[in-house]
Protein backbone atom coordinates (compact mmCIF):
# COMPACT_ATOMS: atom_id res chain seq x y z
CA UNK A 1 0.00 0.00 0.00
CA UNK A 2 2.65 2.08 0.90
CA UNK A 3 4.46 1.92 -2.62
CA UNK A 4 0.73 3.27 -3.95
CA UNK A 5 0.80 5.69 -1.90
CA UNK A 6 4.12 7.29 -2.37
CA UNK A 7 4.15 7.16 -5.91
CA UNK A 8 0.42 8.65 -6.22
CA UNK A 9 1.49 11.72 -3.73
CA UNK A 10 4.85 12.09 -5.45
CA UNK A 11 3.36 12.86 -8.91
CA UNK A 12 2.37 16.04 -9.26
CA UNK A 13 0.01 15.38 -11.82
CA UNK A 14 -1.63 12.59 -10.46
CA UNK A 15 -4.98 13.33 -8.57
CA UNK A 16 -6.04 9.85 -7.44
CA UNK A 17 -6.98 10.09 -3.78
CA UNK A 18 -6.06 7.35 -1.19
CA UNK A 19 -7.86 6.46 1.49
CA UNK A 20 -6.20 3.64 3.94
CA UNK A 21 -7.82 2.05 6.95
CA UNK A 22 -5.07 0.44 8.56
CA UNK A 23 -5.97 -2.32 11.29
CA UNK A 24 -3.55 -3.42 14.05
CA UNK A 25 -3.11 -5.08 17.32
CA UNK A 26 -1.46 -2.09 19.06
CA UNK A 27 0.16 0.94 18.52
CA UNK A 28 3.24 -0.57 18.43
CA UNK A 29 2.18 -2.64 15.75
CA UNK A 30 1.88 0.37 13.59
CA UNK A 31 4.35 -0.05 10.16
CA UNK A 32 6.06 3.14 9.00
CA UNK A 33 3.56 5.61 11.02
CA UNK A 34 5.41 8.22 10.97
CA UNK A 35 6.06 8.51 7.19
CA UNK A 36 2.28 7.62 6.92
CA UNK A 37 1.44 10.69 9.48
CA UNK A 38 3.74 12.74 7.75
CA UNK A 39 2.55 12.06 4.11
CA UNK A 40 -0.86 12.34 5.32
CA UNK A 41 0.27 15.91 6.40
CA UNK A 42 1.71 16.95 3.23
CA UNK A 43 -1.16 15.56 0.62
CA UNK A 44 -4.30 16.38 2.81
CA UNK A 45 -6.21 16.63 -0.48
CA UNK A 46 -4.91 13.30 -1.62
CA UNK A 47 -4.29 10.71 1.33
CA UNK A 48 -6.57 10.07 4.37
CA UNK A 49 -5.17 7.84 7.07
CA UNK A 50 -7.44 6.28 9.82
CA UNK A 51 -6.57 3.75 11.96
CA UNK A 52 -8.36 0.63 14.27
CA UNK A 53 -6.39 -1.17 16.82
CA UNK A 54 -7.42 -4.89 18.86
CA UNK A 55 -6.14 -3.29 21.85
CA UNK A 56 -5.99 0.51 22.04
CA UNK A 57 -4.61 2.43 25.01
CA UNK A 58 -6.78 4.54 26.63
CA UNK A 59 -6.37 7.73 25.20
CA UNK A 60 -6.51 6.35 21.20
CA UNK A 61 -8.77 8.94 19.10
CA UNK A 62 -9.01 6.76 16.40
CA UNK A 63 -11.27 3.23 16.10
CA UNK A 64 -11.06 0.10 17.81
CA UNK A 65 -11.79 -3.50 17.05
CA UNK A 66 -12.25 -5.25 13.94
CA UNK A 67 -12.93 -3.39 11.05
CA UNK A 68 -16.61 -2.88 10.67
CA UNK A 69 -19.15 -1.27 7.97
CA UNK A 70 -19.20 1.65 10.17
CA UNK A 71 -15.72 2.13 9.76
CA UNK A 72 -15.65 1.73 6.01
CA UNK A 73 -18.35 4.20 5.17
CA UNK A 74 -17.05 7.03 7.54
CA UNK A 75 -13.29 6.29 6.28
CA UNK A 76 -13.21 5.12 2.48
CA UNK A 77 -14.93 6.62 -0.51
CA UNK A 78 -18.21 4.84 -1.35
CA UNK A 79 -18.95 2.74 -4.05
CA UNK A 80 -18.67 4.24 -7.38
CA UNK A 81 -17.53 4.02 -10.79
CA UNK A 82 -13.96 5.29 -10.01
CA UNK A 83 -13.90 3.38 -6.45
CA UNK A 84 -11.01 0.59 -5.88
CA UNK A 85 -10.58 -0.85 -2.89
CA UNK A 86 -7.29 -2.59 -2.27
CA UNK A 87 -7.08 -4.97 0.61
CA UNK A 88 -3.74 -5.87 2.07
CA UNK A 89 -3.79 -8.48 5.25
CA UNK A 90 -4.53 -11.74 6.66
CA UNK A 91 -6.84 -13.76 4.27
CA UNK A 92 -9.20 -14.19 7.64
CA UNK A 93 -9.41 -11.13 8.41
CA UNK A 94 -9.65 -9.86 4.16
CA UNK A 95 -12.75 -12.90 4.00
CA UNK A 96 -14.43 -12.20 7.35
CA UNK A 97 -13.90 -9.02 8.55
CA UNK A 98 -13.45 -6.71 5.16
CA UNK A 99 -15.17 -8.43 2.19
CA UNK A 100 -18.52 -9.20 4.42
CA UNK A 101 -18.43 -5.14 4.70
CA UNK A 102 -17.78 -4.21 1.83
CA UNK A 103 -20.37 -6.46 0.23
CA UNK A 104 -23.00 -5.19 2.95
CA UNK A 105 -22.32 -1.73 1.64
CA UNK A 106 -22.65 -2.15 -2.18
CA UNK A 107 -18.88 -2.57 -2.83
CA UNK A 108 -19.02 -4.84 -6.15
CA UNK A 109 -16.54 -7.58 -6.26
CA UNK A 110 -14.90 -6.08 -9.75
CA UNK A 111 -13.89 -2.99 -7.51
CA UNK A 112 -11.99 -4.64 -4.75
CA UNK A 113 -8.72 -6.19 -5.24
CA UNK A 114 -6.93 -8.35 -2.57
CA UNK A 115 -3.04 -9.13 -2.42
Amino acid sequence: MLQLIRRITSDPKDSTKCYLLFANQTEKDILLRAELEDIAKRHPDQFTLWYTLDRPPQDWKYSSGFITAEMIQSHLPPPGSETLILLCGPPPMIQFACQPNLDKLGYPKSSTFSY
